[in-house]
């Protein structure tokens, strides 16, 4: 069982994704803003970290970045995730992320996901 951290300011996705992850044998946790993101990382240490790019407080991006400079979160696993249109893929990699999905997520994709960054 892996801790996940979902962040994300759509509460439906993180609803869903929650449900999705906790059949799965995960344990989520949901952040609806980059200020919510830093308080739950003030005392959770999530195995993986789905991020979206777009948050009304901040961006996804400035989020990996910082957590790459971090000792204790340098080697977590974070999947970006966003409806953007076209794809950040590249810039998601530049700011350090492992991955990237896009929305409308796909439960299958995010499965081979969470898989390719060691989550299973």
């Amino acid at each position: 069982m892996a801790k996940i951290l979902i962040v994300d300011d759509e509460p439906l996705t993180v609803e869903m994704l929650s449900t999705f992850l906790s059949l799965s044998g995960h344990q989520p946790i949901g952040a609806l803003s980059t200020n919510q993101t830093w308080d739950k990382l003030a005392y959770e240490e999530p195995d993986a970290i789905l991020l979206d790019i777009m948050l009304p407080d901040g961006n996804g991006l400035e989020i990996c970045k910082k957590l790459r400079e971090d000792s204790r979160w340098v080697t977590t696993p974070v999947i970006m995730i966003s409806a953007h249109t076209p794809p950040m893929i590249e810039e998601a990699k530049q700011a350090g992320a492992n991955s990237y999905l896009a929305k409308p997520i796909k439960l299958d994709s995010l499965r081979a996901t969470l898989k390719e960054v060691g989550i299973d």
